[in-house]
């Protein structure tokens, strides 16, 4: 739940109305801009008022040139389309503009905020925190409890976007702390109400979860006391989550059942996890079927632009359901799915530089697709030809003019992938013949791995530029005598040899470095040598049979 100002126009600041009560009717044009606001708040959903409204507020703010206000009205129309958020945020951009220089409790701070809300939304998170960084610098010198709150609120998310949970959990904190100490409860009751929902959703990530009770409970009874039911839905979904880890299933099925169905008055309601833990809670309950349902709706609506790590599991279980069922082509569809969606994601927050754990790791989900698929080959060729229609029968055509022996054994894609691979390695094979063919005096051998011997000792291989040519310049040599010398003393190649070199250097910083530990595997890539994360993962794998994070959580210690 992104936080807005709490001291808005409209839309988060729908408290109870204490001015006079006017008439939709009554003439706009000699009401203050208070009792404009008030009627704004009043009737937000006449949208033909509201324009008329808008209008007349802004207009008279620019005739009075009067800073403050053009900013408010300027707000008025950014609420009026924040559901449109690119429309929405000229009109914070222009908040921003017209309240450069001021001094103000709320200006220019609000108008970054507005903006970072947007961003936020809008999935640009290094734009957001950006923004969010500038309002808060503004919300600190005029002392505005309320932006403040609301900023680091929203930095929090951003936090666990970035897999920053512990500190995300301590910001959450500090802002309870803040309301609880300054009596600024009943003064921002939506901040306080949605800051016990988030303590509540960490320590069910700590699997703390006795003390996300307490807090959902204090939650739940804090807005249903109020005029004003804050955040309700989520704080419903969230306790159903909390009920499903306490094993109490019967109660989060209620509880999760009861979000769903307010989640069209909450934009903030996450309505595909309510979907997911409803699902994990009816197979609990041995109601398969009926859970299917709910994951089922979680994989037609997700897609690239919308995923998120925590809706992951609902297509690891269905690939579990669907294995289960024998239905392979839609087990296939749902492993390709997850890898185009992780893939997606990874891109998506590269810069960021998130770290992504996960049960189905990409190196295993890609080897139990490749499983999968010479099953399916050997059930029916003609399923196969079907799943891999889109490059597989056309990269076959293609192969059978060439590869003639092959046609009358081989007329799949997969398998004519598998005899370039075995082409392309009896080539090397050649090469690597033709290098030991080469006479080298024995002096000349010497030198040559005593060179590679201080190479590794002083750890020259965790450079990220290294060729054969590079390294055989700094041993002094050629790159002919220093392929074969590798190839038959080192019993691998050249970039095999590296590559290794690299990944035991890492497991050696592993087992004896905590802080190593802590890196994120893309930091670990590139204080190995890696340029790349993919590298350094098949590298890893290969020589470990795991990838990076299943070895650190195996062999890694504390």
């Amino acid at each position: 739940m992104i936080f807005l100002p709490n001291k808005g126009v409209g839309m988060i600041t729908k408290n109870k109305i204490s001015e006079k009560q006017y008439s939709v009717s009554d003439s706009l044009n000699h009401k203050t801009f208070d009792e404009l606001r008030s009627l704004f708040i009043k009737h937000y959903k006449d949208s033909v008022f509201i324009k008329k409204l808008s209008n007349t507020y802004l207009t008279r703010a620019k005739k009075d040139k009067d800073s403050i206000e053009i900013a408010n009205g300027y707000q008025i129309f950014f609420e009026m389309n924040i559901n449109n958020p690119k429309v929405a945020l000229a009109y914070t951009d222009s908040m921003i503009d017209v309240t450069k220089g001021v001094k103000d409790e709320f200006y220019p701070a609000r108008g970054y905020l507005l903006k970072g809300y947007l961003l936020q939304k809008l999935e640009r998170y290094n734009e957001a925190l950006t923004s969010y960084l500038i309002s808060k610098k503004h919300a600190e010198i005029n002392k505005n409890i309320g932006h403040i709150i609301a900023i680091t609120h929203n930095i929090a998310i951003l936090k666990t976007i970035l897999g920053k949970d512990e500190e995300s959990l301590e910001i959450y904190k500090k802002n309870l702390d803040l309301l609880s100490t300054q009596d600024t409860i009943n003064k921002f009751r939506s901040h306080y109400i949605a800051t016990l929902c988030k303590l509540s959703d960490s320590y069910n990530l700590f699997k703390k979860y006795d003390t996300a009770h307490f807090y959902l409970k204090k939650g739940i009874t804090s807005t249903l006391s109020g005029d004003i039911p804050h955040f309700y839905s989520e704080l419903l979904s969230s306790y159903g989550i909390n009920s499903y880890y306490r094993k109490e299933y019967s109660t989060a099925r209620d509880s999760l059942n009861k979000s769903l169905s307010l989640s069209k008055k909450s934009p903030y309601t996450n309505v595909l996890v309510t979907y997911l833990y409803l699902g994990k809670t009816l197979l609990q309950l041995e109601k398969e079927e009926e859970a299917i349902g709910y994951l089922k709706k979680i994989d037609s609506a997700v897609h690239v632009s919308n995923y998120i790590l925590e809706t992951r599991e609902a297509f690891t279980l269905l690939i579990d359901h669907y294995k289960k069922e024998d239905d392979k082509a839609n087990q296939l569809r749902i492993m390709e799915k997850l890898i185009k969606l992780d893939s997606g994601f990874s891109v998506k927050y590269k810069k960021l530089h998130i770290d992504i754990e996960k049960k189905y790791d990409n190196v295993q989900l890609i080897k139990d697709k490749e499983i999968l698929i010479d099953s399916i080959k050997n059930h029916s060729k003609t399923t196969i030809y079907q799943l891999w229609a889109f490059g597989g029968v056309i990269i076959v055509l293609i192969s059978l003019g060439y590869f003639y022996y092959y046609k009358k054994r081989k007329k799949n894609y997969e398998k004519v992938y598998q005899e370039k691979l075995i082409h392309a390695e009896h080539l090397n094979k050649k090469k690597t013949q033709k290098t030991k063919d080469v006479e080298l005096a024995p002096e000349l051998r010497d030198d040559i791995l005593k060179n590679l011997e201080e190479f590794e000792k002083n750890e020259v291989f965790l450079k990220n530029d290294l060729t054969l040519s590079i390294v055989a310049k700094k041993l002094k040599t050629n790159s002919t005598y220093l392929s074969r010398i590798i190839n038959m003393d080192k019993q691998k190649n050249f970039a095999n040899y590296i590559n290794d070199l690299r990944v035991e250097y890492c497991i050696e910083q592993i087992k004896n470095d905590k802080k190593f530990r802590h890196y994120s595997v893309t930091s670990m890539a590139k204080e190995v040598g890696f340029n790349n994360i993919q590298s350094f993962v098949k590298a890893f794998y290969k020589k470990n049979g795991c990838n990076p994070a299943e070895y650190i959580k195996e062999y890694g210690g504390e």
